[in-house]
């Protein structure tokens, strides 16, 4: 229908021109007219013999409009994909052309301009460099650690009768005014106590006594407020009273102390309902992976960071970049090089595809929506979602066209980026989780765009 040029205007760029005559517009919109008839009832006409010219001032616009749209995509997707041209992004229409209104009444000549952003031609060039992937530091010690406090966490409070009094113990004591009227009982925990308390509490028993000059130097960061309220538990009235000078007694009452559950059959079952579990040795194993999962993941991710700006800083070829800017529509420098940088990368991950023939399977998206609902979920699965319900919620996120493609293109993120770490040489570095943590967050700050400042 349409009359379709096409020229090259660049190395990256081309234009299409689209002339629909006015005699054909006229000609599909009485067709499509003609059509409507036959499915509508006009008051006054029998159903399909309604003449065109009523046709057309009682629905003529409202057939035009979605008529006209549609026959331009037709022709122009037709087109591009006749000729093959590959593109970077959509086709732009040229605003600065002036284009007549025109409608059912009054058709008219229509010729529309697109600019065209092409698919560079480049040999891919791989980085030489290794890079460095962190993993999380499982050793014995850190899963000792691990395996302690579940227990503790799994353990009982028992009261110990007499002594002595051990590092992690809690302990209920009365502080004493030394030659005044300040009291209190309150509990005292020895993990948190300042070195000289504590060393001179470890080892006492029960009835045992010390004194101090300065409630303050009791607990460690322990401001004068806290001292106030939690230590002595002063009254509103009693708020003022100045304890610069007092000295006080410390006397243990009772001994509380964390007994540790036992690693035995109903510990593993409490920990893994399912059964998985029946020894340390499983233990020890599922900690370290449960653990590993997360900070790893983050490794890879920061791996992916690195290799991907080596292949974009390694690999220089032409990209459309007045278009690109139009298409941004950003004026910030700083934010257009980062849009230019995914344009980039995203070229390379295509030639990186088409080249080791990586294509997506439904199996890909379902595992990453799936992952999707797990993080939504903090990474725990409940009971109630079983494979049949999950089935059901994978296939209504599928449905949703936005969310499908973020899903397929996530996916095919990370084929073709472990399809690269396979030709790269990659240098583990086991780190802490402080470590971790820290690395983290170093390198979002490095890597993190700036944020818009609000003007003022």
């Amino acid at each position: 229908m349409a009359e379709v040029t096409y020229e090259k205007t660049g190395p990256v760029t081309g234009r299409i021109q689209l002339f629909f005559p006015k005699e054909e517009l006229s000609k599909k919109l009485n067709e499509e007219l003609k059509k409507e008839s036959k499915r509508v009832n006009i008051k006054g006409f029998r159903r399909g013999k309604t003449p065109l010219s009523a046709l057309r001032k009682l629905m003529g616009n409202q057939v035009f409009g979605p008529l006209l749209d549609r026959t331009i995509q037709e022709e122009l997707f037709g087109y591009i994909e006749e000729k093959e041209l590959k593109l970077i992004f959509s086709p732009l229409p040229d605003e600065s052309e002036e284009v007549e209104q025109i409608s059912a009444t009054n058709i008219k000549d229509l010729r529309l301009s697109y600019d065209l952003g092409l698919e560079p031609e480049f040999e891919l060039k791989m980085p030489e460099q290794s890079f460095t992937k962190y993993v999380l530091d499982t050793s014995d010690e850190f899963i000792d650690e691990l395996v302690d406090n579940l227990r503790k966490q799994r353990g009982e409070t028992k009261d110990i009768e007499e002594g002595p009094i051990q590092e992690e113990d809690i302990l209920d004591v009365t502080i004493q005014e030394v030659d005044g009227e300040l009291t209190n009982d309150t509990k005292l925990y020895v993990d948190n106590l300042q070195d000289e308390v504590k060393e001179q509490l470890i080892g006492q028993s029960v009835g045992a006594s010390i004194n101090v000059d300065d409630l303050g130097q009791v607990e460690a960061n322990a401001s004068d407020s806290h001292v106030r309220k939690y230590l002595l538990e002063l009254s509103e009235e009693e708020q003022d009273v100045d304890l610069n000078g007092k000295s006080f007694t410390i006397t243990v009452n009772k001994i509380s102390r964390l007994v540790p559950a036992e690693l035995n059959e109903e510990f593993f079952i409490q920990f893994d309902p399912e059964g998985n579990i029946t020894n340390e040795e499983q233990l020890r194993e599922r900690l370290a992976e449960d653990n590993a999962k997360g900070f790893n993941a983050q490794g890879v991710s920061m791996a992916n960071f690195e290799i991907q700006r080596a292949l974009v800083e390694g690999n220089d070829f032409e990209v459309p970049v007045e278009l690109m800017k139009k298409l941004s529509k950003d004026d910030d420098e700083s934010n257009f090089e980062f849009f230019e940088r995914g344009v980039r990368w995203m070229l390379i991950r295509n030639k990186v595809a088409a080249q080791k023939e990586i294509e997506l399977q439904y199996e890909d998206v379902r595992a990453e929506a799936l992952e999707s609902l797990m993080r939504m979920l903090g990474g725990q699965r409940p009971a109630f979602l079983n494979d049949e319900f999950l089935d059901n919620y994978i296939q209504n996120m599928l449905k949703d066209e936005k969310q499908r493609e973020e899903l397929s293109s996530n996916a095919m993120e990370k084929k073709v980026m472990a399809a690269i770490r396979e030709d790269l040489t990659l240098v583990e570095q086991p780190l802490s989780v402080e470590e971790f943590n820290k690395t983290i967050k170093a390198f979002n700050e490095a890597n993190t765009p700036p944020a818009d400042e609000e003007e003022e």
